[in-house]
């Protein structure tokens, strides 16, 4: 008989009560998947920045269509980023921006720096040695000069004055040196310009 009786026990389906500790698993892995859909879901909430629409080349004055504002995660905000078209809108870029940069003070041309009357031009240069344009700063006169393909140097610019040193964090162009711009005649922006693509270093000058 009892034999029978276990048999009997043996072949009786097994019950479909689930048991607490399958409950409490589900649950776990419940949480432990909102956790990381928490985690990595970017906050909606944000600060204002205006950044461009489309690449822009170094000197362009930018225009509203040229412009759009996002919102930025408040601990990337640039330093002294614009956060009105209105306020961007009518200044010249100091470097090439490429679409979707944050248009900030570092990356516009520093109309202050010319005085009133001022027949004197403000131009974007790069410099090849970023370690010895660490020593720049505004108001500095430099002599600018650049290496030959054919071999030697030649004076670009006889004196510049630096009017603004685009900062590590504010450049966008992926090519390497330090951008600087500086204050020149229109003599000397049109002979910098007959360089472009050359290497081109500087000398300060005493004051």
């Amino acid at each position: 008989m009892r034999i029978v009786q276990r048999v009997r026990e043996l072949s009786r389906p097994r019950s479909t009560r689930v048991r607490p500790q399958r409950i409490l698993a589900a649950v776990c892995f419940a949480l432990a998947c909102a956790l990381t859909v928490w985690v990595l879901t970017p906050s909606q909430s944000g600060s204002p920045v205006v950044v461009t629409d489309r690449d822009l080349p170094p000197g362009a004055e930018l225009r509203e269509q040229d412009l759009v504002v996002v919102d930025f995660p408040t601990r990337l905000v640039p330093d002294q980023a614009f956060t009105s078209v209105a306020d961007a809108e009518g200044k010249r870029t100091s470097a090439g921006l490429s679409k979707g940069s944050p248009v900030t003070l570092s990356t516009i041309l520093d109309q202050q720096a010319l005085p009133d009357g001022s027949t004197d031009l403000i131009m974007p240069v790069r410099l090849v040695d970023d370690a010895a344009a660490g020593l720049l700063q505004p108001g500095q006169r430099v002599r600018l000069f650049s290496s030959l393909p054919e071999g030697g140097s030649e004076v670009v610019a006889d004196e510049v004055t630096i009017a603004r040193v685009i900062a590590e964090q504010d450049r966008i162009a992926v090519d390497s040196g330090q951008i600087v711009s500086v204050i020149l005649s229109s003599e000397d922006a049109g002979r910098i310009a007959e360089f472009t693509g050359l290497p081109i270093s500087f000398a300060i000058l005493p004051r």
